[in-house]
């Protein structure tokens, strides 16, 4: 018994200790960012030194004085919120109909979904590009969430289809019994049950849309509508890099992110365990 309870111990230990230096590892790119961001000399000298040696705020000065890191920042606010709205909108009607109406061609469509995931963005960002300056929408805002949207939509509308798997469709027929519709059972019974999911996709597309970097490179030319993910590629120049002035910015451009994500956590891991993973 003392045997089993010593095993017990170790093994508690020995996980304990697994996930220190995991969070370790998960932390230590965050604690550089910061610590680089506010050092008056660069922490990129070698030998490298864990802290700095003086505590200045002038990297973030700069930033704000030199670039419209504020405009920036609307722009990938604006983004980020119009990719989450859309993909939320679409994600929960396309998921609907592959969980509910289940035929050959739904089958088929649920399949091409999942194909068009697999596809890389620089095999699309051409094409793309091209569809983009016939309609009118290159360097727009609106067609870089369009795009951001487009991307995101095949993992979101799979998550919802496990979302309305796992919500059985007699409760749709009981309220269809009570006098509701097809469409006042999916508002009233179906979708409020499906709420977890919606949080999920709503986050998921959220944090798609605000460090999305390949597209905003692409479909967008002109300075005052740069996300941040692209105005961080500002601060490298020819010859130099300004490390501090950078790292100052990546701090501003995470922050806000981590902020939201802290908030949400619960609910988007409570989302993921209620149904999310469910075929």
């Amino acid at each position: 018994m003392i045997g089993l309870a010593l095993k017990t111990r170790l093994a508690a230990a020995f996980i304990f200790v697994l996930a220190v230096v995991g969070a370790a590892i998960v932390i230590f790119p965050y604690y550089w960012m910061i610590v680089s961001s506010l050092a008056q000399k660069s922490m990129f000298e070698w030998p490298p030194k864990l802290l700095p040696e003086s505590i200045a705020f002038g990297a973030y000065l700069r930033v704000f004085a030199e670039r419209p890191i504020g405009r920036w920042f609307a722009n990938t606010a604006l983004v980020a919120a119009t990719t989450s709205i859309f993909c939320t909108v679409v994600a929960v009607n396309a998921g609907y109909a592959l969980s509910r109406f289940r035929s050959r061609l739904t089958s088929v469509f649920g399949i091409f979904i999942l194909v068009s995931q697999m596809l890389p963005a620089a095999l699309i960002a051409v094409p793309l590009y091209v569809v983009y300056r016939q309609l009118g929408l290159y360097n727009s805002l609106l067609g870089l969430a369009v795009g951001d949207t487009a991307f995101v939509l095949p993992l979101a509308t799979w998550l919802m289809k496990g979302f309305f798997d796992g919500i059985p469709a007699d409760l749709e027929e009981q309220a269809e019994v009570d006098g509701c519709s097809r469409l006042g059972a999916f508002y009233r019974i179906t979708l409020p049950l499906a709420l977890p999911g919606l949080i999920v996709v709503m986050v998921f597309s959220f944090m798609a849309g605000w460090d999305e970097f390949f597209l905003a490179r692409t479909l967008i030319s002109s300075q005052s509508n740069w996300v941040l993910s692209v105005g961080l590629t500002s601060f490298i120049s020819q010859y130099t890099i300004a490390w501090d002035e950078m790292m100052a910015a990546s701090v501003i451009f995470a922050l806000p992110a981590a902020i939201f994500f802290l908030i949400v956590q619960r609910y988007l891991v409570h989302g993921l365990t209620g149904g999310a993973v469910k075929g």
